[in-house]
């Protein structure tokens, strides 16, 4: 089955363009990751850390489940580096889309554990707060899920004050829609629309946390 969605920007050979922002930046032919937008710098280590053990896969509901057949999505979940997300990048590599989710210091008064958690994601997609339809391109879907975090910093600004939607339009990759679907109370919830037997990863490292699809 495949979802459509009224985009909020068009993008070519995985370009990126913001709702609501004028700047976009291709990237040149490269054998290693090149970022979409100018990445946050991050301390990064050099080996990935799974951000938890898988559980049992989840299984599809019976709209995706042909499509998702190819490669099973487990349930992943673990703690984030903070309760502060401020910056999201999509990084396009060899057989490999990334989205990097960093985190900034952790607020003075956490609510609690800050989680994250990847799960397949089951129409119909809605908005959290408003409960508006959201149409998402892709074959399967995902949702990632930032639990016990802190919306504002400490001065009442907005931690992630950044983009709410991402369309890739390039055929050649696996990642089609990233849209931020939730944002209240202490969640940060993004659907994921991607094509093709991807098959998808979450990951940390130091204060960054990537979701890759491998294709």
């Amino acid at each position: 089955m495949k979802f459509r969605v009224v985009a909020c920007a068009t993008f070519m050979a995985i370009s990126l363009v913001a709702c609501g922002s004028a700047g976009t930046t291709t990237p040149a032919p490269s054998a290693s990751a090149v970022p979409i937008q100018t990445p946050t710098p991050s301390a990064a280590t050099a080996t990935a850390t799974p951000i938890a053990t898988p559980s049992a896969a989840s299984t599809p509901t019976a709209s995706v489940a042909a499509s998702a057949a190819a490669c099973a999505v487990e349930r992943q979940t673990g703690l984030l580096p903070s309760d502060r997300m401020t910056n999201v990048e999509i990084l396009a590599q060899p057989g490999r889309d990334v989205v990097r989710f960093s985190f900034g210091p952790r607020s003075l008064e956490p609510k609690g554990p800050a989680r994250g958690t990847l799960d397949v994601a089951a129409p119909p997609f809605t908005g959290g707060a408003s409960g508006l339809p959201i149409d998402l391109h892709g074959e399967h879907a995902l949702q990632v899920v930032f639990t016990g975090m802190s919306l504002q910093n400490d001065v009442g600004q907005l931690a992630y004050d950044g983009p709410r939607e991402f369309t890739v339009a390039d055929a050649t990759r696996s990642l089609r829609h990233l849209v931020l679907y939730d944002e209240s109370e202490g969640q940060l919830g993004w659907y994921v629309g991607y094509d093709g037997p991807s098959c998808p990863t979450l990951t940390r490292h130091g204060n960054t946390v990537e979701l890759a699809l491998d294709f």
